[in-house]
């Protein structure tokens, strides 16, 4: 229905009045209201929890049937996208599916509140864009899952006017919740019944509405008829063991329906199985559970009771203001509910009729009265549908469409065959019941699935597929309770399979039609999810699945279209890389709090494959499809050929700086250019900081695999050309190369690992990531000094070659070749649209800017000269420029600036850079060290940091080991930083010129620190971010490292050279010109 066409419908009801029909309300008649807007409409929306349409929860509700069903208009095929809370209300919000979202659970890190702020959703919702319109908004009751008492103002959300808000972990406790209104403290109201509390909350906001002077949308999401969750149970309990419960009903309830039982339906509590994947494996149900679900639906019935009291509440108040005529009610529910249908115990997240199909119903001018209809609409399509209502503007990335809502419309919508007639349903992670027989008591399981709902003229299908493959495929005509599966597959497909009609046609060209529909609709945004089939059939000529199973179009569906099919079972939406297939226990979480982040739990593996997307042909944008060129089976042993290929380059790029440390003086004094020889080493760390955000974001477009090979391409040729350099500018220019080179070469391979295992696994994995870095820095000087003593130093790059040759091949051949996600067969020069050129650049020239200083200053140049001063200033300068450029105009930023305003990052990030810079330093001046004091020789002097490289092998191991073993790290990393601190202090006390081969033995705590650290501080960064900002999350931390290396580097030398100076002055006593000469 098109605004012009409502708009007109409400003018000519207006002006015609006498000629309303019996079942049309009456329009505005615009009775002026002193000190408010007449022309624009207002809303009250009430939103219930989990209220069920199939188990007639409508029928004992005679109050909204009086006002709203009777009235209004009943939208009895109406559905939600994804069937558990949070998704389907952030879903509702915004007018997008979850897949658009990203918000694909109740709690981080895949959903809550937390995870819809982090995507940016906070100011980008219906709240928001009302405002922007014009209207005051208003909300009391629950928002979003794990939106609690501890994260309410952080932010707080957006768009409202007034706000009276649930607060978890009290949102489910009937007798004990918490509402915080607008930005006060929140207010425990212990021993009231939260859903009487709440109307009493929604009167006054209503009153508060009225009184203002422009229209206004109001919200009320009672918890009704949700079950009730006992805070004790939430925060004392151990995982596994929370127990939900029937709902609770105020005292003036509780004995209503004594003999009210669940619906006998055919599907309840069938004699055989029914469903696929686990729910066909359940059992049925004896007559104490049966009794025990009786008792469940009776107290969803009491629950239902206050709102439907509050309903009547609202009505009379808005009769009271004089404003009902101006005002739109509409009634629905997050998502639907089942109770032992298909023998499942209470809950929802199911694909099933009763968790999809929800209640809408909807009352006001040029609304239908006493009507009912069967056109299919959506949550998608409710903020389109209010901004229709309302005289707003559609947006375009709407993945909805307005719901016809006159008796005009409607007719017109199906005698035209332009209402859609399809329902795309997802759903990601484990299901868990809520009663006391499922919940607590069963294994995890992982019910991810991708379904579409098909309601057309002739047919009314629901077809799914499973993360196991398995499918699902019934005719809801003959089977309303969705017993027979026309795909059911036990011990190999029937032999009669083939032989099946449905439709009229062999139901496996039914069924061609509907994968590639699902191919679509389950990564579909905007326009594409309201006519997917005109997305198939450009021409024009498809419209309904009547259209598609046209002859003509046998080969194009059957032959050239990708089924579509899973690789894993996931626990939610992956956007970056690729998982491994892992299930958890379920976990309610009402709070971010990293080191409890439910991806420390321990994850008992449902599928050993790579992947987690549905497969098929990739589309820019699409998300979903971030599946693997190459899938190979990811057992620990494929793990572990694979990260052990790349290891060879780990080695070779940490070798290569501290070699570099050791043989700059013989480079540039061959070359006769002694003064400049710290530039072997400043050039190569400035642009290893430089490029190595770049290399992050590059490999998101082009993957991982091919980055790294670039890398080692590029590390290679820089060191060929410093070989066979026959000046020391020339050698210096193949360190600028090698230096990008390497960027690459150590940050990428810890971000393979974040994409290959869980989080609970990255620790120990990337212990020895650690464990080989640290060797190669250790076994760098000392190689590199003995090659120089004995065949010249040109071999300390010659030989680097061939490593970097045999890294390559067996990255090549070893490696998977991971697709970034939206990646998939993009063309070249959309790509290419995809990289932030000018903040790349601008960023590359803030950091080189920034430690360029570092590296020059000293006894030629002060720190106050003017040039040095400038280098900072510029620095600052670039520095604003880049940010100005990523919030303003980069529309795929090299570097999301949101992520510096979550500790969880930030404080990872200064620990890093402290260890490294600290490290770093040690490393330096433990060789130079034994040099003076003992006239070691560079062999001898860099052996003596084998007991701290032992230290951090060691360390490695341990941390990796504890993370996986506890799912804790921050004990960790306090202990890391005692150690190191413990080790630097004794090398201070303790070393003064005559040490022994024990007190040698200090630098050992330091390593043991280190290595502890760097795993331990990964892992925090990486397990308590967003999944789809790890990479990016990571690129801050190597960033960190390599800055703090070149911070240490640049401080050592200082302290150096003022201590060489200081002591060169105290000597040479009152000679002339002294340490200057």
């Amino acid at each position: 229905m098109r605004q012009s066409f409502l708009s007109a419908t409400l003018l000519a009801v207006v002006v015609v009045s006498s000629t309303t029909t019996p079942n049309q309300q009456h329009a505005l008649t615009n009775t002026p209201v002193p000190g408010r807007e007449t022309s624009r409409p207002n809303v009250v929306f009430v939103l219930t929890d989990d209220q069920d349409v199939h188990l007639d929860s409508f029928e004992y509700m005679p109050l909204v049937r009086k006002h709203l069903i009777e009235k209004g208009t009943q939208f009895t095929k109406h559905y939600c996208t994804t069937s558990v809370c949070c998704p389907s209300r952030v879903t509702l919000w915004t007018g997008k599916a979850a897949h658009n979202t990203n918000v694909t659970d109740v709690s981080p890190p895949y959903g809550g509140y937390p995870k819809f702020v982090s995507q940016g959703l906070n100011e980008n919702y219906l709240p928001v864009w009302l405002q922007k319109a014009g209207y005051n908004t208003y909300y009391t009751g629950k928002l979003f899952n794990a939106h609690t008492i501890y994260n309410y103002f952080d932010p707080f959300p957006a768009g409202f006017t007034g706000t009276e808000f649930f607060l978890d972990p009290h949102t489910y406790d009937y007798m004990n919740s918490v509402f915080q209104r607008n930005k006060s403290p929140p207010v425990s109201h212990k021993g009231e019944y939260s859903t009487d509390v709440l109307a009493q909350k929604a009167y006054g906001l209503l009153d508060e509405a009225v009184e203002a002077d422009k229209p206004f949308f109001l919200t009320l999401a009672p918890i009704g008829p949700h079950s009730n969750i006992n805070v004790h149970d939430l925060v004392t309990s151990p995982l596994g063991e929370i127990v939900f419960d029937a709902p609770i009903a105020a005292k003036r309830h509780e004995n209503l329906f004594q003999d009210v039982k669940v619906p006998r339906t055919a599907n309840f509590n069938p004699d055989s199985p029914s469903g696929a994947n686990w729910v066909r494996k359940l059992e049925k149900q004896n007559d104490t559970n049966l009794e025990y679900n009786d008792h469940f639906y009776r107290s969803r019935l009491r629950a239902l009771q206050a709102v439907d009291e509050l309903v009547e509440g609202v009505i009379a108040k808005l009769e009271e203001h004089g404003i009902l005529d101006n005002t739109y009610v509409v009634y629905s529910s997050d998502n639907g509910f089942h109770i032992g249908q298909h023998r499942l115990q209470p809950g929802k997240t199911c694909g099933y009729e009763e968790d999809i199909n929800v209640p809408l119903i909807i009352r006001g001018p040029g609304i239908g009265a006493n009507l009912t209809t069967d056109v299919v609409s959506t949550h998608t399509d409710l903020a389109p549908t209010f901004f229709e209502l309302l005289g707003i503007p559609l947006r375009p990335d709407f993945d909805g469409t307005p719901i016809p809502l006159t008796e005009e419309a409607i007719d017109e919508a199906k005698s035209s065959g332009a209402r859609r007639e399809h329902v795309g349903v997802e759903y990601w992670g484990v299901a868990i019941g809520e009663g006391i027989y499922d919940s607590g008591r069963i294994a995890p399981r992982n019910n991810t699935y991708k379904s579409i709902r098909l309601y057309g003229e002739g047919y009314n299908l629901y077809y799914s597929t499973w993360c196991n493959n398995e499918h699902e495929l019934y005719n809801l005509y003959d089977d309303p309770g969705q017993l027979n599966n026309l795909l059911l597959e036990e011990d190999g497909p029937k032999p009669s399979a083939k032989s099946l009609k449905l439709l009229g046609y062999p139901v496996p060209k039914v069924v061609a039609r509907l994968d590639t529909l699902l191919f679509v609709l389950k990564s579909c945004k905007g326009a594409v999810c309201v006519k997917p089939w005109e997305t198939l059939h450009p021409e024009g000529d498809v419209h309904t699945l009547h259209d598609a199973l046209s002859s003509r179009f046998d080969n194009f569906y059957e032959i050239e279209q990708t089924r579509v099919s899973f690789t894993s079972c996931e626990l939610g939406y992956i956007i970056f890389g690729i998982k491994m297939g892992i299930a958890t226990d379920a976990k309610i979480v009402f709070s971010q709090d990293d080191e409890e982040s439910p991806l420390l739990v321990p994850k008992p593996r449902l599928s050993a494959s790579v992947g987690g997307s549905s497969r098929g042909t990739n589309s820019e944008g699409d998300a979903e499809n971030a599946a693997d060129e190459y899938s190979p089976k990811t057992t620990r042993r494929s793990i572990t050929v694979i990260i052990t290929a790349l290891l060879i380059g780990v080695f070779i790029s940490n070798a290569d700086g501290s070699l570099l440390l050791a043989t700059n003086g013989w480079i540039a004094s061959e070359f006769n250019d002694l003064e400049n020889a710290s530039w072997l080493v400043t050039s190569y760390v400035l642009t290893l900081c430089a490029a190595q955000p770049l290399y992050i974001k590059l490999s998101d477009i082009y993957g991982r695999r091919a980055m790294i090979l670039i890398a080692y391409s590029i590390f290679g040729i820089g060191c060929a050309i410093c070989a066979l350099g026959q000046s020391l500018p020339i050698v210096v220019a193949g360190r600028i190369i090698s230096g990008i080179g390497g960027a690459g070469m150590d940050s990428l391979v810890n971000i393979l690992i974040t994409d290959l295992v869980p989080p609970r696994d990255v620790g120990s994995w990337r212990s020895y990531v650690n464990i080989v870095a640290t060797t190669g820095r250790s076994l760098g000087g000392p190689v590199g000094g003995y090659l120089a003593d004995t065949v010249g130093w040109r071999w300390s790059f010659l030989g680097q070659c061939p490593l970097a040759l045999l890294a390559i091949i067996s990255t090549y051949l070893l490696v998977p070749k991971h697709t970034a996600p939206r990646a998939g067969d993009v063309k070249q020069g959309s790509k290419l649209a995809r990289i932030d050129f000018a903040g790349a650049f601008l960023l590359a020239a803030t950091i080189l800017l920034f430690l360029l200083p570092l590296e020059i200053t000293g006894e030629k140049i002060p720190w106050t000269h003017p040039f040095v001063l400038g280098l900072f200033a510029s620095s600052v300068t670039m520095g604003v420029l880049f940010v100005f450029v990523e919030t303003h105009w980069a529309k795929e930023p090299i570097f999301p600036l949101n992520l510096l305003r979550s500790r969880h990052v930030v404080i990872p990030d200064i620990l890093v850079f402290l260890q490294m810079a600290a490290q770093l330093g040690m490393m330096y001046t433990v060789p130079l060290y034994f040099q003076v004091t003992q006239d070691a020789s560079t062999a001898v002097a860099g052996a003596h940091l084998f007991p701290a490289v032992t230290g951090v092998a060691m360390a490695g191991l341990l941390s990796g080991y504890l993370i996986k073993k506890t799912g804790r790290y921050k004990a960790i990393i306090t202990t890391a930083s005692a150690c190191a601190s413990v080790s630097y202090l004794l090398l201070i006390l303790r070393w003064h010129g005559h040490t022994n081969w024990l007190e040698s033995l200090y630098v050992v705590p330091g390593g043991f620190g280190n290595g502890l650290l760097n795993s331990a501080a990964f892992v925090a960064l990486t397990a308590t971010i967003n999944r789809d900002q790890v990479a990016m999350a990571a690129s801050t931390f190597f960033l960190s490292a390599n800055t703090g290396m070149a911070v240490g580097l640049a401080s050592v030398s200082a302290v150096l050279q003022n201590s060489l100076r200081a002591g060169l002055e105290k000597s040479l006593g009152d000679i002339p010109n002294r340490a200057s000469s």
